[in-house]
């Protein structure tokens, strides 16, 4: 009996117009610093610990320690407080899978992971590469989107590209808003950005998902800091 046999080559497929409209999206928002820009904003945003990605990263490096040492590889893994993320990375002479239990092992490492990457090592080895967010930001899914869409804005031509419409003013209003209000708790209270964004996400969970608006969370702000004013500058005497 014939072999079965399959093969194709991609590696000089010519881009068809959506591959190369992508690839020049992705350039002007590299070149034109959409990253660099949405990134900053992001860092300014408070971090808090997923305590689901923190057992999944604890785990995960001692089943790769425990990896490394019998395939006698290297293994190094970092919680970055500097990019808000944790790696896992190990280089082995050869990456292979074989038996039940090295399968199980890569299942895992698949499901408790949010990337992994197979690549060659400097040495001539293979270098797998394991990926945890980790931390997540106190913020909002409408606040992230306006960070987004305001680091693309900044960029005409890349804006252009997407088609991107002008944000409405009120949504601008409610974001400067939000900073300013944030602004007064940490300059005329005892309490930070972190511990505020903390009680205001507690709070909006309380509510309809379809009503959780940026409105909705300064408003439950602006009503936070009167209290708290009033508090502080009010506070209750014995007589």
């Amino acid at each position: 009996m014939d072999d079965i046999i399959f093969e194709r080559d991609y590696r000089s497929r010519p881009q068809d117009e959506a591959d190369e409209r992508s690839s020049r999206i992705f350039d002007q928002a590299v070149n034109g610093g959409f990253f660099s820009s949405f990134q900053a904003e992001m860092d300014k945003i408070p971090k808090v610990i997923v305590p689901e990605d923190k057992a999944n990263y604890e785990y995960l490096l001692d089943k790769c320690d425990q990896f490394a040492k019998r395939h006698r590889g290297q293994i190094r893994g970092i919680v970055d407080y500097h990019h808000w993320h944790s790696e896992i990375v190990m280089t082995l002479a050869f990456a292979e899978f074989c038996d039940p239990e090295d399968l199980a092992f890569l299942r895992e490492i698949t499901e408790k992971s949010h990337s992994v990457t197979f690549e060659p090592a400097e040495n001539g080895g293979i270098r797998v590469r394991i990926f945890i967010c980790y931390f997540d930001e106190l913020m909002t899914a409408e606040h992230k989107g306006y960070l987004r869409y305001c680091a693309i804005t900044e960029d005409e031509k890349l804006s252009d590209m997407l088609g991107m419409s002008s944000l409405p003013p009120e949504m601008n209003e409610a974001a400067q808003r939000m900073k300013e209000i944030l602004d007064v708790f940490e300059e005329e209270t005892e309490y930070d950005r972190t511990t505020i964004f903390k009680a205001l996400l507690e709070r909006m969970s309380k509510v309809e998902k379809e009503d959780q608006t940026l409105d909705m969370m300064v408003a439950f702000a602006e009503r936070l800091l009167e209290m708290v004013l009033n508090e502080e500058n009010n506070p209750d005497t014995e007589e």
